[in-house]
């Protein structure tokens, strides 16, 4: 496999493509390249987020569509499709070429892996798509460039469906929807909130990143960690913000979180909080889990976030404080005795030793 020219989504070094038939839909989601399961006609079979937010393609409307002549009619081509007959009818265990796949909204150069399933599921290959570079529409192409979604499926605004820029659908979410949610789940799991809410958060972190990640890729050939710090920083709060579900705030660079090895994060007018209504425990896990998945992307670490107060309790905001994985016991200690941010991070050991003198912090700027 030749290393990317670009910082557009890669395979992961550490990943064994040959184990792709053992992840299940949500595994195959939370990869940063394409992946496509076709059988031995060329239909679809599986189709994860990744190839779905860079196609600009529903997967529940491609599923069982014939790749080569419905989805993606620029692949029927010797280069393509003849590469795939022929693979289908040897026996390597995987094989790659380059290619270039022909939207209507622009061309990508991609590197296109093909894998064997294992001979439990019969002749299905594995197409992987690790993006090159992204270009504009190639017109001589035009003929047999691939379908948008409102083509591969007219008509659905009229059965009540709505997508956003990239084609994928959104469904609109009232305070009163998240309040019904949060009195069914303490009615049923009344001690089971936080840990529910902040695992479903961090699952749709790690999805949200893929979004952002595309839309990065797209236009400048950038990943999320590739960029700046206060830009990546900004994004994250723009994307949190622009949903809805309140104003967002995170520090990393402040001596108190420099000091404590620790992020400390704010959301103000909390839809969370406020469909929650007055309670005596934080309530705003679902976004904390969003940042962590976020942040711990762009850190490539495993982290830990708790809320040590939340605008639910009556406080004026809520606050969080992200640690590294490894340090929770020594954050969820510190929670013990603290009844906010500052004071939970005076009682976290740090990681950093004693605040920065300003003497030397100039000598690194100069």
């Amino acid at each position: 496999m030749l290393p990317p020219i670009s910082s557009a989504p890669a395979y992961d070094e550490l990943l064994d493509l040959r184990l792709l038939d053992n992840y299940d839909d949500a595994q195959l989601d939370e990869l940063a390249f394409g992946v496509i399961c076709l059988d031995d006609r060329g239909t679809i079979v599986k189709y994860n987020l990744a190839e779905a937010r860079l196609a600009r393609l529903d997967r529940s409307r491609v599923l069982g569509r014939d790749f080569f002549r419905e989805v993606a009619p620029c692949t029927a081509t010797p280069e393509f499709e003849g590469k795939f007959r022929e693979f289908l009818g040897g026996r390597e265990p995987r094989t790659s070429f380059p290619y270039v796949f022909d939207f209507k909204f622009g061309a990508q150069e991609v590197q296109v892996e093909l894998v064997r399933a294992s001979s439990s599921h019969g002749r299905r290959v594995f197409v992987c798509i690790n993006r090159r570079k992204f270009r504009p529409p190639r017109p001589a192409f035009a003929a047999v460039q691939a379908p948008r979604q409102s083509e591969l499926v007219p008509g659905e605004d009229a059965l009540g469906v709505r997508r956003d820029d990239a084609e994928q659908r959104v469904v609109i979410l009232p305070e009163t929807a998240l309040r019904a949610l949060r009195l069914t789940w303490d009615r049923v799991a009344p001690q089971g909130w936080s840990l529910f809410a902040a695992e479903w958060g961090f699952r749709w972190g790690r999805l949200a990143v893929i979004d952002l990640d595309t839309e990065l890729f797209e236009t400048r050939d950038l990943g999320l960690r590739d960029l700046p710090l206060d830009e990546a920083l900004e994004l994250i709060r723009m994307h949190v913000e622009n949903d809805g579900w309140g104003q967002l705030a995170i520090d990393v660079t402040s001596s108190a979180a420099i000091t404590r090895g620790a992020a400390i994060v704010t959301l103000e007018r909390s839809a969370l909080a406020e469909a929650s209504g007055e309670s005596t425990v934080p309530r705003c896990q679902l976004i904390g889990g969003v940042v962590r998945a976020m942040l711990g992307h762009i850190s490539q670490r495993q982290l830990a976030v708790r809320e040590v107060r939340c605008a639910a309790q009556g406080a004026p905001r809520c606050e969080m404080i992200v640690v590294a994985h490894s340090r929770h016991a020594g954050l969820d200690a510190a929670l013990e005795s603290a009844t906010d941010a500052r004071g939970a991070l005076a009682l976290l050991e740090g990681a950093s030793g004693p605040l920065p003198r300003a003497g030397d912090v100039l000598a690194r700027l100069f």
